[in-house]
């Protein structure tokens, strides 16, 4: 395998534990078991990104007005060996969601502050097996006992074909989460040719061409959100919706490149239509929806 499936958990998880499903497969082509086995493991993996969703209607039962949404991650992990191919990953993971005003009873941003503790069973540089814990404080406002949470992730990838088909297994959890608290996790990613790659992996499925080493051109989706737990408001309408548990979705799909700067130094840049931003209140039986509208992202990584 090359670097799929060192991005597959990283930037799945920074995105599936503090927010949805977390990060994207990002793989050229596999390389030999031999080879990898003498690559070296990435020690230090950082991630920053930000995107912009242009204005659309807010809806619940008739417009509530027009919003946009700005949204910036940071992530900055660091990997210690234990023994042989086991590894434990320490780090430390920001989000942040900025909404334009409306009169919907919905937050005016969400964000997320938390560490990352986890193991990683490495074959060369790409990780094979790993869990993930990401305590910390998932809210509005108010970073207290009510916002804090533990969202654990866990997984494993399966080669079926080496060089040519591996599928990813995994489970999601967290206690915040007003549906289901746990969700299975499952994809597929096949590489018929070396400048051909079907990523069938949430949160960002894509299709991907390589016209040349350091460039990827893509075809695909993304989600990014997570779960939350709003401030207290008395003057909120509906009162229920005071200090509510949220669980906020973005539907994104579009198309991107991906620019080499080096070896595993990289820019992202992608664009396309946000099909929905929803706001769910599980627990209150109240929902908010969006509107499609355009939006753009930029994203840039590094692992050494």
């Amino acid at each position: 395998m090359k670097k799929f499936a060192f991005a597959l958990p990283v930037f799945l998880l920074a995105l599936v534990a503090p927010a949805w499903a977390g990060s994207e497969v990002e793989s050229k082509a596999a390389v030999t078991s031999a080879a990898a086995e003498t690559e070296d493991v990435p020690l230090n993996i950082f991630k920053m990104e930000s995107a912009y969703d242009f204005e659309s209607d807010l809806n619940h039962g008739g417009s509530f007005g027009k919003q946009d949404l700005i949204q910036n991650e940071f992530e900055y992990g660091h990997r210690v060996k234990l023994r042989g191919d086991v590894y434990l990953h320490l780090g430390l993971a920001y989000d942040r969601f900025d909404f334009g005003s409306t009169s919907a009873p919905v937050p005016n941003h969400l964000q997320s502050l938390a560490g990352v503790v986890g193991i990683d069973i490495m074959h060369g540089s790409d990780v094979g097996a790993f869990v993930q814990f990401r305590p910390g404080f998932y809210g509005q406002n108010d970073f207290d006992i009510s916002s804090f949470d533990i969202p654990i992730t866990l997984g494993r990838i399966f080669v079926l074909q080496p060089d040519k088909l591996y599928v990813f297994v995994g489970a999601y959890a967290a206690f915040l989460r007003g549906g289901s608290p746990v969700l299975p996790l499952a994809g597929v990613v096949w590489i018929p040719t070396e400048n051909f790659r079907v990523l069938g992996v949430l949160p960002e499925p894509r299709v991907v061409y390589s016209p040349a080493k350091n460039l990827d051109l893509y075809l695909g989706g993304e989600i990014v959100g997570g779960s939350y737990r709003t401030d207290q408001n008395n003057g909120i309408t509906p009162h229920k919706l005071s200090g509510a548990q949220v669980d906020f979705s973005d539907y994104r799909a579009g198309v991107g490149l991906a620019y080499n700067l080096k070896e595993n130094l990289s820019l992202d840049f992608g664009a396309g239509y946000s099909i929905q931003r929803h706001f769910a209140f599980h627990r209150a039986g109240e929902n908010y929806r969006t509107d499609p509208s355009p939006y753009l992202r930029l994203e840039f990584k590094a692992a050494f």
